[in-house]
């Protein structure tokens, strides 16, 4: 029995940078918050201060830039902070998906948000997520937010607003033509080492 709880624990994927992959046509953008990769965006002591601009994903090929849209914020040495008080965001972007279906928000973020709602085609719909998870691991967990908006006829834009006190180690958005819940893959190593816990106790009863 002990042998089996083992392999068990071995193979329990770790959430702290989770990867997933939607079902038919996709693409994504994300960020990584660190001052070394977007410099510029204010200081701990210049957070309640506008951004200058929006920025862009260093990664992906969605179409989408992430904006500070009100309250503290800063991207600091290796997150961006909100500081003492609430800020709010939005991401926002298009998509050459044809037929768009689902939206996908993930993010190494520290604490729970106070508010997540998607607004599209210039709309002010404030849709709540129609799936969310928590997925713990090393440093922040991963927080994802997931809408089904396969009843929608046409979304050429949308937008996508968060808010709270909260630091948050990297952001992604993914759009897709087919809703389907999301996933976490394990990763390659964590697979490796459920071999090689399976394979310790093929020796161990031998």
């Amino acid at each position: 029995m002990k042998s089996i709880l083992c392999l068990i624990a071995l193979a329990v994927p770790s959430f702290g940078a989770i990867s997933f992959s939607l079902p038919g046509a996709s693409e994504s953008a994300s960020w990584t918050l660190t001052s070394a990769v977007h410099p510029g965006f204010n200081t701990f002591m210049t957070a309640a201060n506008s951004w200058a601009s929006a920025v862009a994903p260093d990664a992906g090929t969605a179409s989408a830039v992430l904006n500070k849209t009100g309250g503290s914020g800063y991207i600091g040495g290796s997150f961006l902070y909100t500081a003492s008080v609430v800020g709010s965001f939005s991401i926002s972007g298009t998509s050459s998906i044809g037929s768009l279906e689902t939206i996908v928000f993930q993010g190494k973020i520290s604490d729970l948000l106070d508010s997540v709602v998607l607004n599209y085609n210039g709309g002010s719909q404030a849709l709540p997520a129609s799936f969310s998870a928590v997925f713990p691991g090393s440093g922040y967990p991963d927080r994802v937010w997931q809408w089904d908006l396969s009843a929608v006829p046409e979304i050429t834009s949308y937008e996508i607003l968060y808010s709270g006190h909260h630091a948050a180690n990297s952001l992604s958005v993914t759009t897709g033509d087919t809703y389907l819940e999301v996933i976490p893959e394990p990763s390659t190593g964590l697979l490796g080492m459920a071999a090689l816990g399976l394979t310790l106790i093929r020796r161990r009863r031998a």
